[in-house]
């Protein structure tokens, strides 16, 4: 029977989990700051609702750095296998966006229809308020950290880049996680909000970030599906079983 899943951890992980992605995120140092000046030099020129789209695909490519500094595999190999995953998160957020601002939209028509009198400005679309112009320094970085607030991505994008589950148990081991681990709640806004005040931020102040985002991520999932030893304890290099192989 295969018995791949969340289990319960301590509630002090995440100092292990921050040590972690420290160390994951310098070992491939370079490729890490090329990652970071693409996105704060080019997707940060995206319009805001593409921006959200593509900012979890964003996070799946730094997790995947960590999973391969943390590996045995090059990280070249690492991306060619997981370029699907990674159109998964795509589609998954794009899904998102499109529900929610199709009902966005819905609820807008029934308030303005309802309580907005007719040929006057709408107080919920006055351009002074547009997303946009609050994300000074790095938009990719915002929409991230909204991101974060779902909450669920959190171990969603490391099940969905580092295994090759169906979409639906990736979102069910997701929740027993939650279940199981409820502090990591508590970890994920105070991310989301270090995240959205790093946004604010200007220049490469914010370059750090994102690769111990995606460390963070990557080890609390190890941590807890993988059940492997700190990293600071581990005699030898680990050869990940890449439950990514794993059918269920």
């Amino acid at each position: 029977m295969n018995t791949f899943g969340p289990r319960q951890v301590d509630a002090s992980s995440w100092r292990r989990w921050v040590s972690e992605a420290l160390h994951l995120s310098s070992k491939h140092f370079v490729l890490n700051v090329a990652l970071v000046l693409f996105t704060l030099g080019v997707a940060s020129q995206f319009p805001a609702l593409v921006l959200t789209i593509i900012s979890p695909v964003l996070v799946g490519a730094f997790v995947l750095v960590a999973y391969s500094a943390d590996s045995s595999e090059s990280l070249a190999k690492v991306l060619k296998s997981s370029s699907f995953s990674l159109l998964r998160i795509l589609f998954c957020s794009a899904a998102t966006v499109l529900t929610m601002t199709i009902a966005m939209f819905v609820i807008l028509h029934i308030v303005q229809s309802t309580v907005v009198p007719s040929g006057e400005p709408s107080v919920y679309i006055e351009k002074s308020h547009q997303l946009s112009e609050f994300m000074a320094g790095s938009k990719a970085l915002f929409s991230i950290g909204i991101w974060l607030l779902v909450i669920l991505p959190w171990f969603a994008i490391p099940l969905i880049v580092c295994t090759d589950l169906p979409l639906r148990l990736c979102l069910d081991h997701t929740f027993k996680a939650f279940n199981q681990n409820k502090f990591v709640v508590i970890v994920v806004f105070v991310c989301a909000v270090l995240l959205m005040g790093g946004a604010l931020l200007h220049g490469l102040t914010v370059v750090p970030l994102y690769p111990i985002l995606g460390g963070i991520l990557y080890a609390s999932y190890r941590h807890i599906f993988l059940g492997l030893p700190p990293l600071e304890t581990a005699s030898e290099k680990v050869k990940l079983p890449r439950y990514a192989r794993i059918r269920q």
